[in-house]
């Protein structure tokens, strides 16, 4: 089980997937331009094979180590050597066109994100921003119309509401009722 669960996208499995995606890429990349042949190619192959290579041994020495900071630099060295190839289908992580919802959630409350991943980044290169975590009750109480403070929501925290009936002055939407 990993040593933190701060970010579901640093794991062994994704840090894999990017070394395999590397080193398969790295493969094709060589039989297609240089079939058979022991030169220049070859050894820049062999350069970039051996860069993946330590950077998932880096990786996976971080994840042994549990330290947050050094799992997320070693996982992002590894991205890093793979954008070479972000538009191969095979790519470990999905590029979103807008609609990819941010698979961040709130620490303190486990609420989700509601912000999308901006179109052509990746979950991991996320929103820009910060994150807006909202208990999924709320576009159900939204469609209600219950009264609610909205910027309670930016820091996660459950938010108290009530319906318009029950409203009083020092509602923020007093004079919406």
């Amino acid at each position: 089980m990993s040593p933190t669960a701060t970010h579901p996208l640093y794991t062994e499995q994704s840090a894999l997937a990017w070394y395999e995606f590397i080193r398969d890429r790295l493969e094709d990349d060589l039989r297609a331009a240089y079939p058979g042949q022991d030169d220049g190619p070859m050894a820049t192959y062999r350069e970039r094979y051996g860069e993946a290579q330590k950077a998932h041994r880096r990786f996976l020495a971080e994840w042994d180590a549990g330290d947050d900071y050094e799992i997320e630099q070693a996982w992002w060295g590894l991205k890093n050597i793979a954008n070479d190839w972000r538009q191969h289908p095979d790519f470990p992580e999905p590029i979103s066109d807008g609609t990819l919802p941010c698979p961040i959630t709130s620490p303190e409350t486990g609420h989700p994100c509601t912000k999308m991943i901006n179109p052509g980044w990746t979950p991991s290169e996320g929103h820009g921003g910060g994150h807006w975590f909202q208990d999924p009750k709320v576009t159900e109480l939204r469609e209600q119309g219950v009264h609610f403070d909205a910027g309670l929501l930016l820091s996660g925290q459950p938010t108290p509401y009530h319906r318009p009936e029950d409203c009083t002055p020092d509602c923020l939407q007093w004079r919406d009722r």
